[in-house]
């Protein structure tokens, strides 16, 4: 992984997708961990914590979606950089400082409130969300140079047909 496929491209739709989808997937079981967490906490209870899971759950989704135009626009001005661990960083960065104002926005459901607004918690879990979205697009980029080294699919279904009947042909 030390350059990016072809710089001059850029990610296509099926390679968005894979980004948006790994953010979410790692984002829910970041955000998940942490309603475990709070709910085995001295004073927590399991009372509402499949609630608040399938809630945390569709909200990450729906985050990452919003998200998602911030993130083609940083791809799109870093189409020219050919390295992808610049990618890499710069969506870590970016997933790191976008986070932030979620977090600040859903202090009153936490066990942050009450907390100055810069709390190295509240930094730790900045540097989670930058992590989560760093590896997805790193996941990104494997997915993409895996589906380049895919063979051509034919063009015609028959001839998958006939290719796996005879693979002498």
């Amino acid at each position: 992984m030390d350059t990016a496929a072809d710089a001059q491209v850029p990610f296509t739709l099926a390679d968005a997708t894979v980004h948006t989808l790994t953010t979410w997937a790692l984002g829910s079981v970041m955000v998940g961990a942490y309603w475990v967490a709070e709910a085995s906490s001295p004073g927590g209870g399991f009372d509402y914590l499949g609630w608040f899971l399938a809630f945390s759950t569709v909200a990450v989704f729906i985050l990452c979606c919003l998200g998602s135009p911030l993130a083609w626009l940083t791809a799109r001005a870093l189409r020219t950089v050919t390295s992808t661990w610049v990618h890499i960083v710069a969506f870590g960065a970016l997933g790191a400082v976008a986070s932030v104002p979620v977090f600040w926005a859903m202090l009153p459901w936490t066990s942050l409130e009450g907390e100055p607004v810069l709390s190295p918690r509240m930094l730790g879990f900045a540097a989670l969300c930058g992590i989560c979205a760093a590896a997805a697009r790193a996941v990104a980029f494997l997915s993409r140079a895996r589906r380049e080294r895919r063979p051509p699919c034919p063009v015609d279904p028959e001839d998958a047909l006939l290719d796996a009947l005879d693979p002498a042909r």
